[in-house]
């Protein structure tokens, strides 16, 4: 006689990624890691690899999770599958050679446009052979109400071995999580009466920024923009690029800055010129929305995040006076946040995010509720060093996320082995030419480089280190 299945539900934050779940906005992120083969052909690589994953059949309980989806406001079912068919999770493809990058950006490119399947677990594992210079490359998709950007990474990292002669580790579905810290035990944990009055008090004080010439940034600043569309279609079209991580900090040191703060301006710069040369850029600024984590440490839920809104200032035509402003707006958002209680931090961001998921949730709503922000831009930190599987160095590590009704474009970021990759997630239809956006981000680059290259010349001249 099988066991009765257990049921739970996901927590109200979890629980949003299904409520969002449509055809034309799939709640699902990624990773695509590249990797070099070393002494052997990538293609028996592969085979190692694709036979080892094979057979594990030990499964983490969070890859075991079946969604039971129930419209807003009714949390999500959470069950544990009987059975896993990892067959059904795990894939192989090899491309037609010779197979570049452009022929894996037309793959990844609809593979992230596939929905995950509710009747089963919410994840797929693809393993790419038959890309150029002997590399293949790892792509996992899993539903957001599962895994978030930052945990995907972490789960990525964790399954891959620090020596490359290390036999073939467990694939990302195996990995054993870590069990929850102790960090927060013993805290004593505001009352529901503070908890709700600190609250009030953050939202009445966004509010009022929108009034005053506050840096920080409040409700309704974003502007309409050929960014922020009525029907943004179930199709995805993917971009990436690459800088040294070096440069971003030395950059963050020169200007006095944040190395985010960095990542930031060079993405508005990215944006303003795109916009100037084939779209219409608004007089007033592009506002980014920047997820931050605030899942206590060691939580069951690590997908709990926030959002901050920052000031692109893609109205300002000077690249350094952008960047000041994209710091003091960073600087004013941390500050209103980490004035509240941790406990807080999760009502806070649902309200925060009201009118955001009052477009997403409400037939009609995108074309009449003005955008809460323009786009997501998200620095997610990575591996610091390098990473292995059957022998093969990881060389490259991009962050695939998704799109919100009435947003087509997403950047995010993650830092791997001494460099910042970049995940440009667009829709195909409504912006076909994401790739461009990808040459203008190193432009934007080498400009902020030459601005304060010229105002700090002394320091321009230190060596690297």
């Amino acid at each position: 006689m099988s066991r009765p299945k257990r049921r739970k539900h996901l927590t109200v934050d979890d629980s949003f990624w299904m409520w969002l779940e449509s055809p034309e906005t799939p709640m699902q992120v990624a990773a695509l890691a590249i990797f070099a083969a070393q002494d052997e052909p990538a293609t028996a690589v592969v085979e190692r690899i694709v036979t080892a994953f094979r057979c594990h059949r030990d499964v983490d309980p969070r890859f075991r999770s079946l969604l039971g989806y129930r419209r807003f406001p009714r949390r999500t079912r959470l069950e544990a599958a009987e059975h896993i068919d990892t067959d059904r999770h795990l894939h192989h493809h090899a491309l037609s050679g010779p197979g570049g990058e452009h022929k894996l950006a037309q793959l990844i490119s609809r593979l992230h446009s596939d929905r995950l399947d509710p009747r089963r677990p919410m994840w797929e594992v693809h393993v790419i052979d038959g890309l150029d210079d002997n590399r293949f490359a790892i792509y996992l998709k899993a539903h957001h109400a599962l895994i978030n950007g930052v945990d995907a990474v972490r789960l990525f990292g964790r399954s891959l071995a620090t020596d490359a002669d290390a036999p073939i580790t467990a694939p990302v579905w195996a990995t054993v999580r870590r069990s929850p810290t102790k960090a927060t035990a013993g805290r004593r944990r505001p009352s529901r009466v503070d908890i709700l009055t600190a609250i009030a008090r953050a939202t009445k004080t966004l509010w009022r920024a929108g009034y005053t010439d506050s840096p920080l940034v409040g409700p309704f600043a974003a502007p309409r923009s050929p960014l922020n569309v009525d029907e943004i279609g179930p199709n995805r079209q993917i971009a990436t690029a690459a800088i040294e991580l070096g440069r971003i900090k030395r950059l963050a040191k020169r200007s006095d800055t944040t190395v985010n703060d960095i990542v930031l301006t060079a993405c508005a710069t990215a944006l303003r010129r795109y916009m100037i040369e084939i779209a219409d850029l608004p007089d007033r600024p592009l506002v980014l929305g920047c997820p931050v984590s605030i899942a206590p440490e060691g939580s069951a839920t690590a997908s709990s995040i926030g959002i901050m809104f920052v000031d692109s200032a893609t109205d300002e035509p000077d690249a350094g006076v952008r960047l000041s402003r994209i710091s003091a707006s960073t600087r004013a958002a941390k500050q209103h946040q980490s004035a509240l209680p941790h406990a807080a931090l999760v009502g806070y961001a649902i309200v925060a995010m009201a009118p955001h998921t009052l477009r997403q949730l409400v037939p009609g709503a995108v074309a009449h509720v003005p955008p809460t922000f323009n786009l997501i831009v998200s620095n997610v930190p990575g591996p610091d060093r390098p990473l292995y599987l059957a022998g093969a160095r990881m060389v490259e590590m991009y962050p695939l996320s998704l799109l919100f009704k009435g947003e087509v474009l997403n950047i995010t970021a993650v830092s791997y082995d001494g460099r910042l990759h970049f995940g440009f997630i667009a829709s195909r239809t409504a912006l076909p030419d994401v790739a461009r956006l990808t040459r203008y981000l190193g432009d934007a680059f080498d400009e902020l480089e030459d601005r304060y290259a010229t105002v700090l010349p002394d320091l321009a001249r230190r060596p690297a280190g």
